[in-house]
């Protein structure tokens, strides 16, 4: 799953990387631990526009459902949101995020980002807001996790590139295409290090939550 993550990306990167050619109001002050229930960063396309803006993190399922979840597993998500895969994807922005490796009683925080250190994007859906004055709500597609991921954590975010994030907003993308771009990332392609216990806190944002503790794991190249 996909529970904190960082955007720290300016807004001239940012659309530079995923083609923005126009934006609303959003925060881009850099976030080194973005949790569940805020205002993150997306691309959604209208039209011949993508554009930038806020979604709040933690899918509105109706107006009564107290149940706003913030990941969906890929495998499973057409059963109950098949109309948002198909008219309503969305770039989720982030620099990297975190998982959580059990170790004994204790949990310990690994931050994964693309070993070229560039932003990239979780594919999402959204839902628009059932009040005229609310904020439109998203969640992160996951998908079952790589080599080095698997390491860490059962499940991993659908990470899309500057050309997998396209083919995701592409309005003519069908089913067989929206498979092919749920295969998790290649291995050699992420790389991750174990990070302070202080991003647990929400309350902590700051850069030294992704300081490395050690050495950066890194899987070799899948054969082709």
């Amino acid at each position: 799953m996909c529970g904190r993550f960082v955007r720290t990306s300016p807004a001239e990167v940012i659309a530079e990387e995923f083609g923005v050619t126009s934006s609303a109001p959003v925060d881009l002050q850099p976030r080194y631990n973005v949790c569940p229930g805020e205002v993150v960063a997306a691309v959604v396309q209208h039209g011949d526009e993508r554009r930038l803006g806020g979604l709040r993190w933690g899918l509105e399922i109706s107006p009564r459902s107290r149940s706003h979840p913030i990941n969906l597993r890929c495998e499973t998500a057409s059963r109950r949101f098949g109309e948002a895969l198909r008219k309503r994807r969305c770039l989720i922005v982030a620099d990297g995020f975190y998982e959580w490796r059990r170790e004994g009683r204790h949990k310990l925080p690994f931050f994964i980002r693309l070993a070229a250190q560039r932003p990239f994007a979780f594919a999402g859906i959204w839902q628009r807001a059932a009040e005229p004055e609310g904020v439109a709500t998203t969640a992160i597609l996951t998908c079952p996790p790589n080599g080095l991921v698997a390491g860490i954590h059962d499940r991993m975010p659908v990470i899309l590139d500057r050309e997998s994030a396209g083919r995701w907003l592409d309005p003519a993308l069908d089913a067989a295409g929206m498979s092919a771009l749920f295969a998790p990332l290649p291995n050699e392609k992420l790389e991750a290090f174990a990070v302070t216990p202080l991003v647990n806190s929400p309350r902590n944002d700051s850069p030294e939550l992704i300081h490395p503790l050690g050495a950066a794991l890194r899987e070799p190249a899948e054969p082709a």
